[in-house]
């Protein structure tokens, strides 16, 4: 197996588990966030696939014009998931909040407390 679609596809499946976890949570404005990077990955592969420089963007050995639905839908789902990667690695590494944006749904009730923050807020 080659290197890119090695890395696409672990960045498809760490971004499916964020989901799951996101969705566990009822973390509704991260399901709701990755679902929309997913469907704007296939958008965005689907539209680039029927222009004039589809010829000319590889993906393996194949021309991006000559690939099918389901191979366009498996390359939007891998773009997505990796931007996702990457902005949560940009976002992990800013130290003053510099690209912080407002989040896609309103904010809602607090989420969950974990045990730690439950205990710690309990004991002070």
């Amino acid at each position: 197996m080659e290197f890119i679609p090695a890395i696409a596809m672990m960045a498809l499946i760490v971004k499916l588990i964020d989901f799951f976890r996101y969705a566990a949570n009822r973390d509704w404005n991260g399901v709701v966030t990755q679902t929309i990077v997913w469907a704007g990955g296939v958008l965005v592969a689907f539209l680039v696939a029927q222009t004039e420089w589809a010829t000319t963007i590889r993906i393996g050995d194949t021309a991006l014009s000559r690939l099918g639905a389901w191979s366009l839908v498996f390359a939007g789902l891998t773009l997505g998931s990796g931007a996702s990667v990457v902005k949560d690695t940009l976002k992990s590494v800013d130290n003053h909040n510099s690209s912080a944006i407002p989040t896609l749904l309103p904010v809602g009730p607090a989420r969950h407390q974990t045990a730690a923050q439950t205990t710690a807020t309990d004991v002070g």
